[in-house]
């Protein structure tokens, strides 16, 4: 990570932004999407769900031996439930941030282009596929991520230690790729995701954290857009400013960019 970079600079930009009229109305578009997904997602999905994980985690020596920590000889109805429910509204908040991720990057993107960066010319390729692609990719293994790790609920601490770090890696991976699609050029984007991808995760985790307050992650979906928008724009900058070390082949494709004028 740069030290010229602060991923928590960042954060606080994000804040100032997400207080933008037009920001403030993109929080509906994620949380309508995910709670419309939830709701179909347990009409059609929730009974199956519950009666295959009752009928095979009792079958399972090593669920077993978790659920004996909590006094139970076995899966009990309630708790399959609990578990298959957790794991369609993690499935449901993915889609809204998935949703969010296409949808309502590029409004964050046009509107702090205008607000904070207008010095970055635009050298993006394959800008739509390379968004979809990633949102399909992290959207996936975090639904299997998710499902996988849920019976380690049980364990003391793990359902937020698991929570804040599932939420953390959706925020960060898909925001980080959309954040600076439109502007980067492959290799610069290639560089970025590399070198300051600690970064990302930094902004993903705080981001998780707050999501454990109540009703606040009805909002972190569009605020972890902006955090990483600030964060991966601002890491561009000082790309092609020459504030960091890069290859020779960033190099070229950065040479014709004019110095910011000094402060």
């Amino acid at each position: 990570m740069s030290k010229q970079l602060n991923p928590l600079d960042a954060l606080a930009k994000a804040l100032v932004s997400q207080f933008h009229p037009k920001m403030l109305m993109a929080v509906l578009m994620p949380f309508g999407v995910m709670v419309l997904s939830l709701i179909l997602l347990l009409l059609v999905a929730w009974g199956p769900l519950d009666s295959w994980f009752i009928s095979s985690a009792n079958t399972w020596g090593w669920f077993a031996s978790i659920t004996s920590l909590w006094g139970m000889s076995t899966v009990s109805g309630w708790l399959s439930g609990f578990i298959a429910f957790i794991a369609l509204l993690a499935i449901s908040v993915v889609i809204g941030l998935a949703v969010a991720a296409v949808a309502v990057t590029p409004l964050a993107v046009s509107l702090l282009s205008k607000t904070h960066y207008q010095d970055l010319e635009k050298r993006g390729k394959f800008i739509d596929s390379r968004s979809i692609f990633n949102a399909v990719k992290v959207g996936v293994i975090f639904v299997v991520g998710w499902v996988l790790t849920l019976p380690l609920w049980l364990l003391p601490f793990a359902s937020i230690i698991l929570s804040v770090f599932w939420t953390a890696y959706a925020f960060s991976q898909i925001a980080k790729v959309d954040a600076i699609t439109e502007h980067a050029s492959p290799a610069e984007r290639a560089f970025i995701l590399k070198k300051y991808n600690k970064g990302f995760w930094v902004i993903g985790l705080v981001c998780g954290a707050v999501c454990l307050i109540p009703f606040m992650g009805l909002v972190m979906p569009v605020y972890a857009i902006l955090a990483c928008t600030h964060y991966g724009l601002s890491a561009l900058r000082e790309l092609r400013y020459g504030v960091v070390e890069v290859d020779a082949t960033v190099k070229e494709e950065s040479k014709d960019v004019i110095q910011l004028p000094h402060k």
